[in-house]
């Protein structure tokens, strides 16, 4: 495997982990905050219930492509052994090229939906709603690359092991 295809592999394993990490830590002091503030003040933040929602979107598309890159997600085990053992990478670049086109599909469907309704402002955070809307434009993007980052290193690695034997 080409070293800078190890390196943006590593690179998106950080950066993907990081912001869903990050997305999480937030949604527990917001959502804690909140409980904290009805408890004890007798109300919560307005903007934070809605804000938890959007915070754990963004933090679900970059967790896909997370888990994406370290091939920790839901995989077809049982065709993958029921297959000869020189088709089990096959199937695995396969699939790569499925979740490219799914990720794409996400990130037209996200493009169509923010044209359709991205104009409007979220009632409780003021913010425009395409921000949160985008998340989906976001994790199309990334699980789209992560997919082809896979594939490479599936096909590389392969061709690594057939030079070296």
């Amino acid at each position: 495997m080409s070293p800078l295809l190890a390196r943006i592999h590593r690179g998106l394993i950080l950066f993907n982990g990081s912001l869903a990490g990050l997305a999480m830590v937030l949604i527990f002091l917001l959502v804690a905050g909140n409980a904290f503030a009805r408890y004890t003040f007798g109300g919560s933040i307005t903007w934070g219930e809605d804000t938890a929602i959007y915070l754990m979107i963004y933090g679900l598309m970059f967790g896909m492509s997370w888990a994406y890159l370290q091939d920790r997600h839901i995989d077809f085990d049982l065709i993958r052994r029921l297959l000869p053992p020189r088709w089990v990478r096959w199937q695995a670049v396969a699939v790569d090229l499925m979740v490219l086109v799914i990720g794409i599909g996400l990130m037209v469907s996200a493009v169509e939906f923010i044209a359709a309704r991205g104009g409007r402002t979220s009632s409780s955070t003021g913010m425009p709603m395409w921000l949160f809307q985008a998340s989906m434009l976001i994790g199309g993007g990334l699980l789209s690359f992560s997919a082809m980052v896979m594939g490479a290193r599936r096909l590389t690695k392969h061709a690594d092991e057939e030079a070296t034997s």
